[in-house]
């Protein structure tokens, strides 16, 4: 099979990669205020019924 491959150039590729960190801290940050509000969560039920 003749297939031709694209690849972006290097410039491109950067980007692409400061994209994809961007994303990756953007979900590291919301699973932290996340697990925050279970904790908060957790605690306020704690309060409730004792």
């Amino acid at each position: 099979l003749n297939r031709k491959l694209m690849i972006p150039g290097l410039t491109e590729q950067g980007m692409i990669g400061q994209f994809f960190s961007q994303i990756d801290s953007l979900i590291a940050l919301h699973q932290r205020k996340l697990e925050k509000l279970h904790q908060l969560k957790s605690a306020f039920l704690s309060k409730m019924f004792v």
